[in-house]
């Protein structure tokens, strides 16, 4: 009422309830008037630039100082800090507890007698992958080298060695070469006290050097150029500096003695002794007898003993003896369900719940990739799937199409990020779609951007391959791989109307010109990639990048991935499948053979290889589909399979490659006898190509069979019995037998 004030928590409820409602414009009055008001009215801009121009030239000076108290400007803060924790209860922080029991594998780590010692043998397994020294571990550039070099903080020189030896192992390039863009930034130096130099970031030098150091300590550059470490003194407490770099140095060992420390850093056993005792205070690391027959005290970082108690536990798993290579297909396959492919629309999901974020030609989905998961694919089906859940259509190039769902967006919205800085058609989008979250049918955006519709299909379809624009609908993009992503230009500009009236058959053609729009569904804009800088936010993302790889193969390997976009390749999610594989979360091992480098495999996947892989079951692929080894640079697989051409397919048998059509059934390779009983069955992909719901061939004409003339060849005779059949000189040329009818 007038006579009555408004209490203040309802006015400060409306204020915020006003401010979320205003936030999303970017030109409120309100808060336009209120930056105005204070950058104008209340703050004194110009004599502000004044002071920051003469403190810049020098005629201010200013300077630093430490105080035993508090200034005047921070003593609120200081006050707010001591009554926060001065009034703070027992009650454990955070809104929500986990429900695991963390207590267990804890107790476990820090409970001497019931706490496990580790193998010698799983330590230096554990060392060799964490030191980055293991097959395929190494650095590979000299970049990735100098943030090894700083995230180790000291390298003894005798692990430099083994580092240097490891990289020419992996990729036998030039030593010298690789130090020559880093020999400034790395330095070399030898203390009193140890057995031997270490190796120092130059970024990290003052840090190591104030910690454990006298300041005139000799440092060389790799170059050989002799540097002094700058002074850093008033900036740290050096008894909690050494604790700091102490931790993240023994984070790369497993159990070590406190004597190794002390020869290998140079450290007094006193100050050690100190560093430690916080450490175990803190939970940070442990001591004790850790190493299987070793009565040595030995400490370890808490969270590696936790690793190396899962990769114990690992090691326990039987023995496996690795398969060759010629089964890869067959359990790629198995792990994809193409050998017991679904027939209902929760299949296709799975399907593509595997296949998400893999870039494939936009008409081999329906033509190839899907049908060879499914038992009889539909066009319904995945209509069904778009209508009533969150999966999208994003391309990924030119004509290329990936899929993926709403919660994974941000994993390949990184690399259409950098394809719109490369030249993405920013400013046509932003006129086509003024409201980022609106959505358009066609006719509509014909009127807003005030475009020819061939115009307008052409800016729609150059915005969806940049990742910039999709529909909610498949339909629209099946209308475009049809016309080719293009609008006939079915009548001359300078041809009158009255003489387009005229014309024949132009009742039919306007027909044709108006089936190839893109008419139906609705378009809209993919939401702008807000990809953050922090570095656990990016590990996070390639973890589940490789999560989602792991659940589309099995196993992973670099030449696997050769294919994938280059978020999902093996230099961007090698780190994170080294860290899953020392959490436990992976498995690392020699799984088949002929493969270079690691391997890696989920838990799931390794059941499965583990268990028989059904040797008699026949399926076919296309020779581009993403379980496909054709192309793959494997020396072992060399002269085993074709290219990798979108027009071949393949036929197998388990684990054995029964037949080759190329250039869709022109050219047929046979590695079984005519008198096959299963012959008629290896034929089921020439059966899909006349019979597939989606771009039919109408006919295929076999020019050769086994490098003979396909007309006098003898597996002619299995092809009468599911076909309609028609030899012509030397050619066999096939009919779907069920629409010939």
């Amino acid at each position: 009422r007038v006579s009555e004030r408004m209490p203040l928590w309802m006015s400060r409820l409306r204020s915020q309830k006003l401010m979320d409602a205003v936030m999303k414009y970017d030109d409120f009055p309100i808060l336009l008037e209120t930056w105005r008001t204070c950058l104008q009215d209340e703050f004194d801009m110009q004599n502000l630039k004044h002071v920051l121009s003469e403190l810049e030239s020098g005629a201010i000076c200013w300077t630093e100082i430490s105080t035993n108290s508090p200034s005047p400007m921070a003593q609120n803060s200081t006050w707010r800090q001591i009554t926060e924790y001065m009034y703070m209860t027992d009650k454990p922080g955070g809104e929500t507890i986990s429900k695991l029991r963390s207590d267990l594998l804890r107790d476990v780590v820090f409970t001497p007698g019931i706490r496990p010692t580790i193998s010698p043998e799983l330590i230096e397994k554990f060392v060799l992958k964490r030191q980055r020294l293991a097959p395929g571990y190494a650095p590979e550039t000299s970049r990735e080298l100098l943030d090894w070099v700083k995230e180790r903080l000291i390298i003894p020189y005798s692990e430099w060695g083994n580092l240097l030896q490891a990289i020419y192992r992996d990729y036998e390039v030039n030593i010298v070469e690789l130090l020559g863009p880093v020999s400034e930034k790395i330095m070399r130096l030898n203390p009193p006290g140890t057995h031997e130099p270490i190796i120092v970031a130059l970024e990290e030098l003052p840090k190591i050097v104030y910690a454990f150091y006298d300041q005139n300590i000799p440092c060389e550059k790799l170059s050989g150029a002799a540097i002094a470490p700058d002074n850093i003194s008033d900036e740290f407490y050096q008894e909690e500096l050494i604790t700091s770099i102490l931790w993240q140095w023994v984070q790369f060992y497993g159990p070590i003695t406190p004597k190794f420390i002390s020869s290998t850093l140079g450290i007094e056993q006193d100050r050690l002794q100190l560093a430690i005792e916080d450490l175990i205070d803190s939970e940070s690391i442990i001591t004790g007898q850790l190493t299987t027959d070793n009565l040595d005290n030995e400490i370890c970082d808490s969270e590696n003993f936790e690793i190396l108690l899962r990769l114990s536990r690992v090691e326990a798993i039987p023995p496996f003896e690795p398969l060759g290579i010629e089964w890869l297909p067959l359990f790629l396959a198995t792990h994809q369900s193409l050998t017991n492919p679904p027939n209902d629309v929760d299949g296709l999901f799975a399907c593509i719940e595997q296949l998400a974020c893999y870039p494939v030609e936009a008409a081999k989905w329906e033509t190839d990739i899907l049908p060879a998961r499914m038992q009889s694919y539909s066009t319904s089906q995945l209509d069904v799937i778009m209508q009533e859940g969150d999966l999208r259509w994003i391309g990924s190039g030119k004509e290329q199409v990936s899929f993926c769902f709403e919660s994974e967006l941000d994993l390949i919205q990184e690399e259409n990020s950098q394809q719109t800085e490369n030249g993405a058609p920013h400013s046509s989008v932003d006129k086509m779609f003024s409201e980022l979250s609106g959505r358009y049918d066609f006719s509509t955006l014909m009127k807003t951007s005030s475009a020819t519709p061939g115009e307008l299909s052409a800016k729609l379809w150059e915005a969806v391959w940049h990742g910039q624009v999709t529909n909610d609908t498949f339909a629209s993009l099946r209308k475009g791989i049809e016309n080719r992503f293009k609008v006939p230009n079915i009548f001359p500009e300078q041809q009158s109307l009255r003489s387009r009236s005229r014309r024949s058959g132009s009742r039919a053609s306007f027909t044709r010109w108006t089936g190839s729009l893109p008419f139906a569904g609705n378009w809209f804009r993919l939401p702008t990639p807000d990809i953050s800088d922090d570095l656990i936010e990016l590990e996070e993302r390639n973890k589940d990048r490789a999560r989602l790889l792991l659940d589309r193969y099995g196993i992973l390997f670099r030449q696997l991935l050769v294919n994938e976009s280059s978020a999902f390749r093996w230099p961007s999610v090698f780190r994170s499948l080294r860290l899953m594989e020392l959490s436990g979360e992976v498995l690392s091992g020699y799984f088949f053979e002929g493969i270079p480098g690691p391997q890696f495999i989920s838990h799931q996947a390794f059941r499965k290889l583990q268990k028989k892989l059904p040797e008699d079951v026949v399926y076919w692929i296309n020779a581009t589909d993403p379980l496909s080894l054709c192309g793959i640079q494997i020396d072992s697989l060399k002269g085993m399979l074709p290219k990798r051409v979108s027009s071949t397919h393949l036929v197998f048998r388990g684990k054995d490659l029964i037949m080759v059509s190329k250039r869709n059934g022109k050219v047929l390779t046979f590695n079984t006898t005519p008198d096959d009983p299963r012959l008629t069955e290896y034929l089921g992909v020439l059966h899909h190509l006349l019979a597939r719901q989606f771009q039919p061939v109408r006919r295929i004409t076999i020019d050769t069979i086994n490098g003979e003339n396909a007309a006098s060849s003898s597996y002619v005779d299995a092809m009468r019995t599911g076909f309609e059949l028609m030899i012509e000189h030397k050619n066999v040329i096939l009919y779907n037998k069920a629409l010939h009818r």
